[in-house]
C-alpha cells in the first residue's frame, strides 16, 4: 500500500468518528481540505454533503452531493443522502424519484426505506411511511433504527403505547441508542419504582458502557424529566444543566447573529406600507400562520383551529425560511438589495408566492384552509403580509419564564440553538419580544391575533371561539375536543396535544426559579 493510500485511508476514517460523533462542523473543516488534496475520492463529497445535511445546510448539501453523483452515477449512499437532501429542502418529486431509483437499484438498500419513509412523515402520510419501515424491517430485524422510526411514527400519530413498546425494542437491540429513552419519557409518568428510569440512572452511572456526549445527552434530558415527575427539582435541574452544557458545547452558534438578523428585518422593513397591500392578489389559499416562541401553545392553538372540519393541519413547515434563505439572503444575511427587488417587482412577489402554494400542493389535502405553525415564522411577518396579505396570523404567547424554561427543559432535533444556555435564551425571548412589540406598530390594527396560552387554559370555549371567527370560521364545537384530532403532531407537544387542557403548565418556572438567576434578570 503506498503512503498516499494509508493517508486517505486515515483521513476517512477520521473523518467517518467526526460525523459518527456528530461533530459536524468540523468534519465539514476537514472534509473541505481532503478535498483539496484528494479530489478523485467521491467518500469524501458524500461525507462533506451528509454533514451539511446535519446542519441544516441543504443548499450546500445538494450543491456537494451532486457533484460527488456525476463522478460516480450509480453511488447508492450518494443518491440516498442527496434524496433526503432533497426532502429537506421541499424538493419532494426529486426526492422520491431518487428513493425510487435506490430501491430499484438496491431492493435491500435499508437506509432507502427509511429516509423515503421519513419523507412520507413529512407529509404527513403516517400510514405510508409505516408501510415503508415495515418493509425495512422484513429485510433486517436487528436495526434499532428501523424500530425508532416506527415508534416516531405512533408517537406523531398519539398512539404513546405502541410508541413505547418499539422504542424499548430498540433497547433491547441497542441500550446505547439512549433516543429512544428519552421518547419513552416523553409518554411516562414517573413514579419512584419505575423500572425505565432505574435502567436510565444504571446507564448514566455506567463507565463501562462507554456511552458518547450525544447519548449522555439524551439520557440527561429523560432523567431530568423523570425526576421532575417525581417532585426532585434539584435532581432534575442538575439533570438538565448537564445536558444543556453537552448539547451547547456540541454546536456552532452565535447569538451576535441573531440580533443582526433581529436589527436587519427592523431596518430593512421600515419604510413598507403595510396598510396599503392589496388582499386580491393571493386567493389561491386560505392560509392560517400560527407562529411565536416555540413552546407558546403553537400546537395546542393548530390542534383546536384544525379540529374544524374545514381545516388541514399542516404542522410545522420549513418552507417559508427555505424561500428566505435561497431568495433572499446571502451568506445568511438579509440582502437589501434582493429585498427591494422583491418589493419593487410584483413578477418576483408572484414567484415565490407560487413556490410557496407549489410546497402546500403536495400535501393533497380537500380542506379551505391549511395550517402553517412553524413557530419562528414570527421572524417572517413582514413577508407573509406581502405575498399573502390576506392570510390569518394567530401570534402564541405565554408566560415569558415559562416559556423559556420549556424551551430549556427540551432537547430539540434541528434548529432552536439558543436554548441551551441561560443567557442566550433569554436574550433570544428579549429580540423576539422587541420584534413583536415592533410589527404590532407597523402592521394594520387587529391584523395578528393575540393568543395567550394562559387565557386559553382559563377559558378554553371563550378563547377557543375568539380563534375560529378571527380565522373566518364557523364555529364548531369539536374544537373544544382538541385532544380528540387526529391530525398527526410531529413536535415536542405531541404527548401534551393528545390531552385535555391541563394547568400544570401554568406558573411552572416558579419551582425551578431558584436555580434560573441568569435568565430572571434578563427578562
Amino acid at each position: 500500500m503506498n503512503q498516499n493510500n494509508k493517508k486517505i485511508e486515515e483521513i476517512i476514517r477520521t473523518l467517518s468518528n467526526l460525523v459518527i460523533s456528530s461533530k459536524f462542523e468540523l468534519a465539514i473543516i476537514k472534509s473541505k481540505k481532503a478535498i483539496r488534496d484528494f479530489p478523485e475520492y467521491v467518500i469524501l463529497y458524500n461525507i462533506l454533503g451528509l454533514s451539511y445535511q446535519n446542519i441544516g445546510k441543504f443548499g450546500f448539501a445538494k450543491e456537494i452531493l451532486n457533484r460527488g453523483l456525476k463522478m460516480d452515477p450509480n453511488n447508492i449512499s450518494i443518491m440516498n443522502n442527496l434524496a433526503t437532501t432533497y426532502k429537506n429542502l421541499g424538493e419532494f418529486e426529486s426526492a422520491e424519484n431518487l428513493f425510487l431509483k435506490v430501491i430499484e437499484k438496491k431492493p435491500q438498500y435499508i437506509n432507502s426505506y427509511i429516509n423515503y419513509g421519513n419523507l412520507k412523515r413529512d407529509l404527513n402520510d403516517f400510514g405510508g411511511s409505516l408501510k415503508l419501515y415495515n418493509k425495512a424491517l422484513g429485510i433486517n430485524k436487528e436495526m434499532p433504527i428501523i424500530f425508532y422510526s416506527i415508534s416516531l411514527a405512533h408517537q406523531g400519530l398519539g398512539d404513546f403505547k405502541q410508541a413505547i413498546d418499539y422504542a424499548n425494542k430498540v433497547l433491547l437491540l441497542e441500550p446505547k441508542f439512549t433516543q429512544a429513552d428519552m421518547l419513552i419519557s416523553q409518554s411516562t409518568k414517573y413514579l419512584s419504582n419505575n423500572e425505565h428510569y432505574k435502567e436510565m440512572e444504571r446507564k448514566i452511572k455506567d463507565p463501562d458502557l462507554g456511552l458518547s456526549d450525544e447519548q449522555k445527552c439524551h439520557l440527561y434530558f429523560a432523567l431530568a424529566k423523570a425526576n421532575e415527575d417525581m417532585g426532585h427539582i434539584d435532581t432534575s435541574f442538575n439533570y438538565l444543566k448537564l445536558g444543556n452544557k453537552i448539547k451547547r458545547k456540541s454546536i456552532m452558534f452565535n447569538i451576535k447573529d441573531e440580533i443582526e438578523l433581529f436589527d436587519n428585518i427592523k431596518t430593512i422593513t421600515q419604510k413598507i406600507n403595510f396598510n396599503s397591500l392589496d388582499t386580491d392578489k393571493d386567493n389561491k389559499k386560505n392560509i392560517i400562520f400560527i407562529l411565536g416562541m416555540p413552546r407558546s401553545g403553537t400546537t395546542l392553538v393548530e390542534q383546536i383551529v384544525s379540529s374544524h372540519t374545514n381545516v388541514f393541519g399542516a404542522g410545522e413547515l420549513p418552507y417559508l425560511t427555505q424561500i428566505i434563505q435561497a431568495e433572499l439572503m446571502i451568506e445568511n444575511k438579509l440582502s437589501i438589495q434582493n429585498f427591494h427587488n422583491l418589493i419593487n417587482k410584483e413578477s418576483l412577489i408572484q414567484n415565490l408566492r407560487d413556490k410557496y402554494y407549489s410546497y402546500l400542493n403536495k400535501f393533497s389535502s380537500k380542506e379551505l384552509f391549511i395550517t402553517d405553525k412553524a413557530p419562528l415564522n414570527f421572524r417572517w411577518i413582514w413577508l407573509i403580509k406581502i405575498l399573502f396579505p390576506s392570510a390569518k396570523i394567530i401570534h402564541c404567547s405565554r408566560n415569558p419564564r415559562d416559556n423559556c424554561l420549556s424551551l430549556y427543559k427540551n432537547l430539540f432535533e434541528g434548529g432552536l440553538n439558543f436554548s441551551y444556555d441561560q443567557k442566550e435564551l433569554g436574550t433570544f425571548y428579549n429580540l423576539y419580544s422587541d420584534l413583536m412589540h415592533y410589527w404590532k406598530k407597523v402592521m394594520p390594527a387587529n391584523s395578528i391575533f393575540e393568543a395567550k396560552y394562559e387565557k386559553i387554559i382559563d377559558h378554553q370555549e371563550k378563547e377557543s371561539k375568539k380563534i375560529i371567527e378571527f380565522c373566518g370560521l364557523s364555529w364548531e364545537d369539536k374544537c373544544l375536543a382538541f385532544h380528540k384530532n387526529k391530525t398527526p403532531i410531529k413536535t415536542m407537544s405531541t404527548a401534551q396535544a393528545r390531552e385535555p387542557i391541563y394547568r400544570s403548565s401554568l406558573n411552572s418556572y416558579e419551582k425551578f426559579s431558584p436555580f434560573l438567576e441568569t435568565l430572571n434578570k434578563i427578562i
